[in-house]
């Protein structure tokens, strides 16, 4: 009793803990503002993924002379709350509501008087017009200005990747021939040896955190055309191995199609991992299909500061739960010895994948702002012009590097799905949605079966 009254002393504590935690989190992401940033800064974090610095409309108009068609009140009043604004009756704020289809821009009430005037400061100088109504070059001598990476750097991260590839490729290749002479020999690896999959972890980690920095780095400035290839590209290229991949291993190595379930081998910390992590997945899996399939809807309903508050505080909230469940699945894998004996080096880079995807959604929602309508206005039309085979990455190409991250890491799932654990979910029992049912009966008498002659023990099967 002693015992138990401990353990739930514990896990009492640890709720309390959570939930500091989280309201702590929660009351950061609300307080949470851009004081210290300036007028450039602000418009790359609330504006850049909407609207360009040109003439050219994106979800939004261009930006190019907005301070002179436009008086400084009215921007500050449209920033603040648009919704309010075409409430009012203003003319010019109605006929832009219904210039774009009725697509209304969430309010920025997080930010103050100020911040919105260095912002609408920052367009007159990077987006102005000539006295003839046409762009003049300020908004590229703005651009040239920002740039981070030289042209010997950009083809250095342009030649980077494929180099990787390479050294790779032999390391592997001298990896299998070493192990095949191993075998020609006769030197056997222990049978009860276990890797050490946390260095493993570490490593991959470590890893793939670089090649996203340095990604995130050349997608910024398009280094080699890096953002056609990982915006137009790529995407096709991960859905044609996910199908083909998938087709192969179902067809060919179908006895290896399985999750490899370790619920046997333990099963109560894999119920506190799993649980907080597949629900907080489900929910955002849901919350990303209702923007993709409704996105006018959701911006509409984001209108309202009150609603979006509680639409952001609840998915960031799921996103947590998911971050804490990943981790303590993590967890349990790298220090339960019996699970490292059925581990493998596929397990390591899906905890790394995962992980930098919940992390990149995190940082959208915590960083950017607003992570609902970010997917509504940006990604939905995006993602919509990929499945129409008509890629449109102008958007995608000048949203935050969290973004990017975000979209990359997901089609980077998707392309590994036939060669991991994921496969399992291709393959679910739904046959027994209209299999014949079977009748299982537990309570056996033994002295009758072990007595009984007859072929059949027991009562007689009654299978339909």
């Amino acid at each position: 009793m002693e015992v138990m009254s401990r353990e739930k002393s514990q896990s009492t504590f640890s709720k309390r803990i959570y939930t500091i935690l989280l309201l702590t989190v929660s009351f950061l992401f609300i307080s949470n503002n851009s004081i210290s940033q300036n007028g450039e800064e602000l418009f790359k974090t609330y504006c850049n993924s909407c609207h360009l610095l040109s003439s050219s409309p994106s979800t939004g108009p261009g930006m190019a002379g907005v301070t002179e068609r436009r008086s400084k009140e009215w921007l500050v009043s449209w920033i603040t709350n648009s919704s309010e604004f075409i409430a009012s009756g203003d003319p010019d704020a109605n006929a832009v509501y219904e210039e774009y289809n009725k697509m209304m821009m969430p309010p920025f009430t997080q930010l103050s008087e100020s911040e919105i005037v260095s912002i609408i400061d920052y367009l007159e100088v990077a987006a102005p017009v000539d006295a003839g109504g046409g762009e003049v070059d300020g908004g590229e001598e703005v651009a040239a200005e920002e740039r981070i990476l030289t042209d010997g750097e950009k083809k250095m991260i342009k030649w980077i990747i494929p180099v990787m590839l390479i050294i790779l490729f032999f390391v592997f290749r001298m990896i299998r021939n070493l192990r095949r002479r191993m075998e020609e020999l006769g030197v056997a690896e222990d049978p009860h040896a276990v890797k050490n999959y946390a260095l493993l972890f570490a490593g991959i980690l470590g890893l793939t955190v670089g090649a996203f920095y340095l990604l995130s780095i050349g997608l910024q400035n398009n280094a080699g055309q890096l953002n056609g290839m990982m915006f137009a590209v790529f995407p096709y290229v991960a859905l044609a191995i996910f199908v083909v991949g998938s087709i192969y291993r179902y067809t060919k190595k179908g006895f290896k199609v399985s999750s490899l379930s370790t619920q046997f081998i333990e099963g109560k910390k894999l119920f506190w991992g799993s649980q907080p992590f597949h629900w907080g997945l489900i929910i955002l899996f849901f919350g990303h299909l209702i923007a993709f399939l409704f996105p006018s809807t959701l911006i509409a309903f984001n209108g309202h500061p009150v609603r979006l508050l509680i639409l952001e505080i609840s998915s960031f909230a799921f996103g947590l739960s998911a971050l804490l469940g990943l981790v303590l699945l993590i967890k349990r894998r790298l220090t339960t010895r019996s699970l490292l004996v059925v581990s493998n080096r596929m397990d390591m880079l899906v905890y790394t994948v995962l992980l930098i995807q919940i992390v990149s959604g995190l940082s959208v929602a915590f960083f950017v702002r607003w992570g609902s309508t970010w997917f509504a206005s940006v990604l939905t039309p995006y993602l919509r012009s990929v499945f129409s085979f008509s890629p449109d990455i102008e958007a995608i190409s000048v949203a935050p590097s969290w973004v990017q991250i975000h979209v990359v890491s997901a089609f980077l799932i998707i392309a590994i799905i036939p060669f991991s654990r994921f496969m399992h979910f291709l393959v679910a029992p739904i046959d027994y949605l209209w299999r014949k049912y079977q009748v299982v009966i537990w309570n056996w008498d033994r002295k009758v079966i072990r007595n009984n002659t007859r072929h059949n023990v027991g009562k007689r099967p009654r299978n339909h």
